[in-house]
């Protein structure tokens, strides 16, 4: 007995012996280095906090005939015995509120939506959003069209154009390419930027988009991409249903060649991700978009058209556009 007593006894010494040499070794060293060594610790811990598993809590689903309908369209559509993404999954398909937000479009009747979910399963399996990363869309990646907002410091660079490089640097073999963008995960020290509601942002800058310049397998392969990208940025919250994105659209310098691409934007979103949408914001439109509109708005759903604002005229940058959107009511969640 005494003999345990004095091993633990010298083992603690030896613990506090170590960090005794630790600590005065961090006292001779120079203060520049302790501080980029705490530098180096945050900036390490920061990365970790971001990851691809966003933690919700579900929609509560009590209507009987909503928990009925949900029964019979994964009778009629089962889920894959493999889950596409793995459980933790922010678009995981064994998930109840993933078929009822296909539901929630089509009048919550099973026959009606069961076409439209099985070929989204099929959709998934071809172009698991999951595993991209910005190197698999890397020409729509350089072009900065499509930011994802954060905050924190340097959250603003991005925004600035004089920082941007050309969208054709791969054309020129001695310039220096612009890295891909959104990356993959948060830049260290800074976080997602959110509504007010909590839904991720991101913001569209027309001007920069050039998609012809991107074959039609990355532009698919781009808006897959970035639509999972939002559903990782949904913010942690365990009390109540967030699952909606947020898109600031400024349409300077639109051209109606963009149609066709901007139509198959549309039916990703429309097709894909129903009960996704909670906010698109136009900002910036020319004179002319009224007709434009016309076109665009029998593309979409009841769904999506209700989540769409025009702002006024003095609402002209981003800053502006956000302030604008958190003095609405927006829908956040599947109910």
């Amino acid at each position: 007995m005494m003999s345990q007593q004095l091993r633990r006894h010298r083992s603690s010494s030896l613990r506090t012996s170590s960090f005794s040499m630790i600590y005065n070794h961090l006292l001779r060293t120079s203060t520049s280095y302790c501080c980029h060594l705490l530098l180096f610790l945050v900036i390490i811990s920061s990365s970790f906090l971001h990851t691809d598993i966003v933690v919700n809590a579900s929609p509560t689903i009590k209507d009987k005939h909503h928990l009925t309908a949900i029964a019979e369209l994964k009778r009629l559509v089962p889920p894959p015995i493999k889950q596409i993404g793995g459980s933790t999954e922010v678009d995981a398909i064994n998930d109840d509120a993933y078929y009822a937000r296909f539901l929630s479009v089509n009048e919550w009747d099973p026959i009606k939506t069961e076409p439209s979910i099985r070929q989204s399963i099929e959709w998934r399996k071809r172009v698991q959003p999951h595993k991209l990363r910005p190197r698999h869309c890397p020409t729509l990646c350089r072009q900065y069209a499509w930011l994802a907002l954060t905050t924190g410091p340097g959250s603003k660079m991005i925004l600035n154009d004089n920082n941007d490089q050309l969208h054709d640097a791969t054309n020129n073999k001695n310039k220096k390419q612009s890295p891909l963008d959104p990356p993959y995960n948060c830049p260290p020290l800074q976080s997602w930027r959110t509504t007010k509601h909590g839904l991720p942002i991101t913001y569209f800058r027309c001007w920069k988009w050039k998609p012809e310049l991107a074959s039609s397998k990355e532009s698919e392969t781009h808006l897959a991409y970035h639509i999972h990208h939002l559903l990782r940025r949904i913010p942690n919250n365990r009390k109540r249903d967030i699952s909606r994105i947020c898109v600031i659209f400024d349409m300077r310098d639109f051209e109606t060649y963009m149609l066709p691409h901007i139509h198959k934007c549309i039916n990703i979103l429309r097709c894909q991700y129903p009960g996704r949408a909670g906010a698109m914001c136009f900002i910036n439109v020319p004179i002319y978009f009224t007709t434009v509109w016309k076109i665009i708005s029998p593309w979409l759903d009841d769904e999506i058209r209700s989540k769409v604002f025009f702002a006024e005229r003095g609402v002209d940058d981003v800053e502006k556009a956000v302030g604008f959107l958190n003095g609405r009511k927006l829908k956040t969640g599947l109910f």
